[in-house]
């Protein structure tokens, strides 16, 4: 036997023992990503089943959406979320609770957001307003109401305004995104993409294999993954541990990804709108530092330049407003519609 063929003889063994160990890893890696899928997919069955939509499912365009009304006030507030709120019922628990002791308030949660269908329907303002006016329609809620909405969700709450201004009393926004603020920034903060997707392919990847489930499992009992919501802000243990269950079920759900990968068109869509002179709109903005700056002032006031009753509230704190300020803003909001409708 030449060198050579000693060589390779001794090397043979070496492969196979390699070969083994990579079909083994693979092997492994197939049985953990089929067993994540099949235990996210018999876990997501069993706790549809346990938990209900607390509210009223009514049909809008051949799919079910999520409404709950509580309270029994004359004033109407609607509830709208922002981005990637996975349960927005449960996270805008503390603001219902305090805005149902002097107003009937109904949170819509859009398609693809808490027990609502997800669709492979365009989300754009104009797409979202619709379905909101439908709902409300086929829910029986009349009336002019005042539409309150979180972040992105205000975009929406201006289309609703422009196309439907029968049915809008008032806008409201909590820490809104404002369409023009880009005309605002300072030359250094414009360098950031504020249109770049916030939910890479990864995520996407990774939610639609069931792996939701185990980082919320891993983050603990306040995973403030898509909210931030907390116990000492007031969330029972009960509702965050819903909230990480809709999370499993509809956190980057295909309507939520569809927006992400949109900002752009949807702000640009609403951009040219102004609120009316005869529409109140009253906002709730972001302070972290407590040092606002003088371009937000600029952008909040272009913001509501149109209507003729309007106010803008700094609240000191994070983007979620509505979480540490529930009180606050209910109080805030039942006084500026005092003053500002007849």
């Amino acid at each position: 036997m030449s060198e050579k063929q000693k060589d390779t003889s001794r090397r043979s063994p070496v492969r196979r023992r390699l070969r083994w160990v990579l079909g083994g890893l693979l092997a492994f890696v197939v049985v953990v990503v089929v067993g994540v899928k099949a235990t996210d997919t018999v876990m997501t069955a069993r706790e549809r089943d346990a938990h209900r939509a607390p509210g009223e499912l009514v049909e809008v365009d051949g799919h079910r959406m999520h409404l709950l009304v509580s309270g029994s006030g004359d004033t109407t507030v609607v509830l709208l979320p922002g981005l990637g709120t996975a349960a927005p019922v449960l996270d805008f628990e503390p603001l219902t609770r305090e805005l149902s002791t002097w107003a009937t308030v109904v949170v819509v949660e859009p398609f693809g957001y808490g027990w609502s269908d997800a669709t492979d329907d365009p989300m754009l303002p104009s797409d979202v307003a619709a379905d909101v006016q439908q709902a409300l329609d086929a829910a029986g809620i009349d009336g002019p109401v005042v539409i309150a909405a979180h972040s992105i969700g205000s975009l929406s709450a201006q289309a609703f305004a422009d196309a439907y201004p029968e049915r809008t009393a008032a806008v409201v926004g909590l820490d809104p995104t404002m369409p023009r603020t880009d005309d605002f920034l300072p030359a250094a903060e414009k360098e950031e993409d504020p249109f770049a997707d916030p939910v890479p392919a990864s995520f996407e990847v990774l939610a639609r294999g069931g792996w939701v489930r185990v980082v919320q499992a891993i983050a603990g009992d306040d995973p403030q993954m898509f909210s931030g919501a907390t116990r000492a802000q007031g969330y029972s243990a009960e509702n965050l541990a819903l909230q990480s269950a809709i999370g499993n079920w509809t956190g980057l759900s295909s309507n939520a990804v569809w927006q992400a990968a949109h900002l752009e068109d949807e702000v640009e869509e609403v951009r040219d709108l102004r609120f009316s002179p005869d529409v109140p709109a009253l906002v709730f903005t972001a302070d972290p530092v407590h040092e606002r700056p003088t371009w937000r002032d600029a952008a909040s006031a272009d913001y509501l330049a149109g209507s003729g009753c309007a106010r803008d509230v700094p609240l000191v704190g994070e983007h979620y407003v509505h979480h540490e300020h529930a009180a606050e803003i209910s109080a805030q909001l039942e006084s500026f519609l005092a003053e500002c409708l007849p």
